[in-house]
């Protein structure tokens, strides 16, 4: 199976990335913030708020990754993806300073930087899983 055929068109990764990146912003700004959540996520080490922004940034980051491979070494990619999304985790943070029911959390920006890490650590992973079991393609460029 050769991997251009499955792959979505170059602007449908980038209106993912569009789309995440406005579900971020909605639930971080424009939203109020959730009071029915249970204090502590998963295996109850970190606030459930800490796992949705790790979850939310590695949605971000994925998608990045996916929109910015065309063309590009996955390293390359990798790094731009978790430096962008990390960037717009952190502009979000700022941009939440000022609101009345929101708050500067660096905690939150430390886990928007693990999530976004994990995703991208996953992707390029998978890169080099597909490019090994495809025999002769090149898909470090083609991903």
């Amino acid at each position: 199976m050769n991997l251009a055929d499955v792959r979505p068109p170059h602007w449908l990764r980038w209106f993912a990335v569009a789309f995440v990146a406005a579900g971020i912003f909605y639930a971080s700004v424009l939203d109020s913030p959730s009071s029915g959540l249970p204090s502590l996520g998963p295996l109850g080490v970190f606030g459930i708020d800490k796992w949705l922004h790790a979850l939310a940034y590695a949605a971000l980051a994925g998608a990045l990754a996916s929109a910015l491979a065309p063309g590009r070494a996955p390293a390359v990619v990798a790094a731009l993806a978790a430096l962008l999304a990390v960037g717009y985790g952190v502009g979000i943070e700022f941009v939440q300073a000022p609101l009345a029911r929101r708050h500067f959390s660096v905690a939150d920006m430390v886990a928007d930087g693990v999530g976004a890490f994990v995703a991208v650590l996953v992707w390029r992973l998978g890169v080099e899983f597909v490019g090994r079991s495809s025999s002769g393609s090149t898909v470090e460029r083609e991903v």
